[in-house]
């Protein structure tokens, strides 16, 4: 049988890696909160608060990258894009109705759940100390994310308007 070896990545490329991608989640995740805002304020708020937490995430790795003296390799990429996901299949910006918004609670649950792999790999073929509570605390987060999100996707828009109210007010 074949010993599969897995890369380990550079401090550099792991910040790199992980700020670019964590970049690409904010800006996803100020698109579904907007995209929610007509329809579900709650699901709107879920995102916007993610979303705060990817700002506060980014800035961590920053920190992590000026202690290692790669302040250069973690770049200030807030400016807003809208994901090319959305460009391509929808002629909506807002959710219009319950198929809308449920494809795109899937599509958010499926992006957060590729994240949580992402984060994962890079925390298992970390070789570098300093970047490890960094990676750890990304790694835990991204997995409540994916909760969050599955809870919300697998309760909104239920039959019972009160029963989702407060089942999402639990959450």
């Amino acid at each position: 049988m074949e010993k599969i070896a897995f890369p380990n990545f550079l401090p550099y490329e792991q910040l790199d890696l992980a700020n670019s991608h964590e970049s690409i989640e904010l800006n996803r995740y100020r698109w579904l909160s907007l995209s929610f805002l007509t329809v579900d304020s709650s699901v709107s708020r879920l995102m916007s608060s993610i979303g705060l937490e990817c700002v506060h995430r980014l800035s961590k790795l920053h920190e992590a990258a000026l202690q290692l003296g790669l302040g250069d390799c973690v770049i200030d990429s807030s400016t807003w894009k809208l994901p090319s996901f959305y460009r391509n299949n929808s002629p909506h910006f807002f959710v219009i109705d319950k198929r809308m918004g449920k494809h795109l609670l899937e599509y958010a649950e499926e992006s957060a759940s590729e994240t949580c792999v992402l984060f994962n790999y890079l925390l298992e073929t970390n070789s570098t100390p300093e970047l490890h509570k960094t990676l750890w605390d990304c790694v835990k987060q991204k997995n409540n994310e994916l909760k969050l999100i599955k809870k919300y996707k697998k309760c909104w828009k239920s039959d019972s308007l009160a029963l989702n109210a407060a089942i999402l007010n639990k959450i």
